[in-house]
């Protein structure tokens, strides 16, 4: 979904409903990319956004529950599913993420959101992924991309993928290759493109959308308990 569409989409849903609330069950797990690239700036943005998209969930223990594993060079888990069982805890544990910079082992971040992120996971209960990241997996990392995210499609994680593309890079097709390989298909709903960090707002707008949509689909379909 490129940057216009996900602005006439922002604007369409001010007029239509300017505050959602995501009352579901959901294991949902943010991959944060905290490398050099991103900047310290920019990496409050991205608090910002991933606070924004918690603000829209009902959190607790029959609810949505939240992890989140920080990435660069190191990959670390900030917290899993089970720490935080209220929304201002997990928003709180977001602010105080401490920004990395070094390098983008992308890969490595998400074995590691599926082996451990999801660690505990209510069985039944929907598993969403959202991975965040300006620019391409490090070529020094020793894990593939695809055989990791094969890993996560084979746990049944709904990956979605939002990528901060450079346009005027020559570089960025490869980039948007990956991030193309990370979402879950169809790639209209699971992959976002922009170019500039400010521009995440209209993310959390479009992308609460599409989670309800989702939900109200898998529990048409009776995948959830």
């Amino acid at each position: 979904m490129t940057i216009s569409h996900l602005l006439l989409l922002h604007l369409l849903l001010r007029l239509v409903n300017k505050h959602f609330d995501i009352e579901i069950p959901m294991e949902l797990v943010f991959v944060i990319d905290s490398s050099e690239s991103v900047g310290p700036e920019n990496f409050e943005i991205i608090k910002d956004f991933v606070t924004a998209l918690v603000d829209r969930v009902t959190v607790g223990r029959n609810a949505t529950r939240i992890g989140l594993v920080l990435y660069s060079l190191e990959v670390q888990l900030e917290f899993g599913l089970n720490k935080h069982t209220t929304q201002q805890d997990v928003k709180r544990a977001i602010r105080n993420m401490q920004y990395m910079g070094e390098g983008t082992y992308t890969g490595t971040a998400i074995r590691k959101a599926t082996q451990e992120g999801f660690l505990g996971a209510r069985s039944g209960v929907r598993k969403v992924a959202i991975v965040l990241t300006d620019g391409q997996a490090d070529k020094r990392e020793a894990v593939k991309l695809d055989i990791v995210v094969r890993e996560a499609h084979a746990a049944n994680i709904e990956m979605y993928a939002i990528g901060i593309v450079n346009t005027s890079d020559p570089t960025q097709a490869e980039f948007v290759h990956e991030l193309n390989l990370i979402a879950s298909d169809p790639d209209r709903e699971h992959m976002y493109l922009i170019d500039d960090f400010n521009t995440l707002p209209v993310v959390t707008e479009t992308l609460t959308t599409i989670l309800m949509d989702k939900h109200c689909q898998h529990r048409h379909l009776g995948y959830l308990q």
